[in-house]
């Protein structure tokens, strides 16, 4: 999956910063309960109130990729590859939507990533990888989405609707209330949404969404190791690279770069 991603990346720039990551102990090796999935999404739709109406935001488009484009072939085959139970049936996507970031949401990111590689390089012996690219990660952030429909244009704004997660976490740019609490949570996971997220999706018109994101996770601390002074993430289980779920305390380290739009 890596080396799909990494190919996706030569051709195409998602145009986002990203900043260091925290996960709290036992936050990701535990069933998030309905209750923090339904403050995490009320909270994005009550915080997206205010970023409609704010005066010269930063412009962000989407791009539909139509059936058998390349980059969305590949796209599809991360996340399928990345589904939480791969030998099942696979997902069914409706559609793949590309996002353009503004030049300042790229230059944001980079300055972060670069930031990152600077406290990485004074301290090489522990963090070689940082030094390289800020340890950049492929994640998912799970949510829900209602503008897209069969008939939806080939490239578009960000649409208007505050019930809309998707749009309006990459408006906030993945900066609300919830957010500044308990930071930005990503999965490996391509379909990690909860039980209270599943039910929001059958009301009409709500479909699930997983936004595919660049991360810089720059420096991960173990949570078993109980120390947590001096980190860019915090991970609780398996590989460092291969962390179920990471916590970014700064949401610019996070880069929006496609929608996946799935059943």
């Amino acid at each position: 999956m890596h080396a799909l991603w990494v190919s996706l990346k030569e051709h195409f720039n998602c145009g986002v910063k990203l900043t260091g990551v925290v996960q709290p102990p036992g936050t990701c090796n535990k069933k998030r309960s309905p209750t923090t999935e339904k403050d995490k999404l009320e909270s994005e739709l009550v915080h997206s109130t205010k970023v409609i109406c704010k005066q010269n935001c930063t412009r962000t488009l989407l791009s539909r990729l139509n059936t058998g484009d390349p980059s969305r072939n590949i796209v599809e085959m991360i996340f399928q590859r990345a589904s939480m139970n791969p030998t099942k049936p696979s997902t069914k996507i409706k559609t793949v939507l590309k996002v353009k970031n503004s030049a300042e949401i790229v230059e944001r990111f980079e300055k972060y990533r670069e930031r990152v590689k600077k406290k990485a390089y004074e301290q090489y012996k522990r963090h070689p990888r940082s030094t390289v690219d800020g340890n950049e990660l492929l994640r998912f952030y799970g949510t829900t989405i209602v503008c897209y429909s069969e008939k939806s244009k080939l490239v578009s704004e960000l649409c208007r609707d505050p019930s809309c997660g998707a749009c309006r976490i990459i408006q906030s740019k993945f900066d609300t209330d919830y957010t500044r609490r308990n930071g930005v949570q990503l999965n490996t996971s391509s379909e990690d949404l909860s039980e209270y997220m599943n039910a929001v999706t059958s009301v009409k018109n709500i479909k699930r969404a997983a936004i595919v994101c660049r991360t810089i996770a720059g420096s991960i601390v173990n949570v078993v190791d109980g120390e947590y002074l001096d980190f860019d993430s915090v991970g609780s289980e398996g590989l460092l690279s291969n962390l179920k779920c990471l916590i970014l305390r700064n949401p610019s380290a996070v880069l929006p770069c496609f929608i996946v739009v799935f059943d």
